[in-house]
């Protein structure tokens, strides 16, 4: 049984842009998925360094094929409204959440700083373990 390739989604560069099957992953995808190119490289991921685009379905997939993947909702606090609030402002699961600046995303949701550190502290607790 062969394993399953990981590849990236890219955009075309026409008039009207088509999504396809990229060449590898961008250094900034692979960054934001909490990786380094040498990591990636070791667990079989290619690594594209001339593309400069940095897609979020990109980085997700990068996360859920490492394994990296915590959901907003395992999170003591964080229901489906809540969860559904901050993927709007990008924020798409515990590692990015652990990761975000809580000053500027505590302007772009409705809920106070002192939730979003709780909710920070609890996201990092979960990715240590």
């Amino acid at each position: 049984m062969e394993e399953e390739e990981i590849r990236p989604v890219v955009y075309t560069s026409t008039r009207r842009p088509r999504m396809r099957k990229g060449k590898g992953f961008s250094l900034g995808e692979i960054k934001k998925a909490g990786l380094t190119a040498r990591e990636a490289r070791r667990l079989g991921i290619v690594v594209d360094k001339l593309r400069k685009t940095s897609h979020p379905m990109n980085v997700q997939a990068l996360k859920e094929y490492c394994g990296m993947v915590i959901p907003l909702t395992e999170i003591k606090g964080v229901g489906e409204a809540t969860e559904k609030e901050l993927v709007e402002a990008d924020i798409l699961d515990a590692y990015d959440l652990a990761h975000a600046d809580l000053n500027s995303l505590a302007k772009r949701i409705s809920h106070s700083k002192k939730s979003l550190q709780k909710w920070q502290d609890e996201a990092k607790k979960l990715l240590k373990k």
